[in-house]
């Protein structure tokens, strides 16, 4: 079992705040448009994760980081200047390597997001159900781009992260929606920054 004396000095989720404009580029989805793009669903206990075939990828500085799954936590973990979310949507990438990288969209309460109800729908269906990749790859005016660690155990580090900066919004019924399918909440609590840098691609 991980306990905290195992963990290292880069756990997320933390406070986006900070910040500095990069010259860097934000990454560019390229996510599969074709209705079979779900593989299996997979529900261990506090998560369900949509887990997508080949096809979908991210690219990012000459590399190409596949779409392996999505799932989400109610309430959101990462803040930004201290402002709490809804909801977090995550959509887990890796490369060659095995190294990973996670997209991060934050909901906000306001009205009900259509993507988000299909991925509500396709997460409660029996079977595997038809979504396709392309119409859920994060849109943003740029991402909040830090070195973290998953927020699941084993909290594995390093981990490239990439928060969106545009805000989605969810209602509240989609909120109780995302907590029924997860019996409950599933977010880690705000993890120490440690003089991280936080840069904002294609800002």
């Amino acid at each position: 079992m991980t306990t905290p004396l195992d963990l290292g000095s880069g756990q997320s989720p933390i406070d986006i705040s900070g910040w500095t404009a990069s010259d860097a580029a934000a990454p560019t989805l390229e996510y599969s448009g074709g209705a079979n793009s779900v593989e299996r669903i997979e529900r261990p206990p506090g998560f369900v994760m949509i887990h997508f075939a080949r096809g979908s990828e991210l690219r990012l500085g000459g590399q190409r980081w596949r779409l392996l799954q999505l799932h989400w936590h109610t309430p959101a973990e990462h803040t930004i200047e201290s402002e709490e979310f809804s909801a977090e949507v995550h959509f887990v990438h890796a490369n060659e390597q095995n190294e990973l990288l996670v997209v991060g969209v934050l909901y906000r309460l306001g009205a009900a997001d259509d993507g988000l109800q299909q991925v509500i729908e396709a997460a409660a269906a029996d079977g595997v159900p038809t979504l396709a990749a392309s119409d859920h790859a994060p849109q943003s005016d740029g991402f909040y781009h830090y070195l973290g660690s998953l927020t699941a155990a084993p909290f594995s580090e390093p981990v490239q992260w990439y928060v969106a900066r545009t805000i989605r919004t969810a209602s509240q019924r989609q909120v109780e929606q995302l907590q029924s399918l997860t019996n409950g909440p599933n977010a880690r609590a705000l993890q120490d920054r440690n003089h991280r840098s936080i840069l904002c691609a294609g800002c």
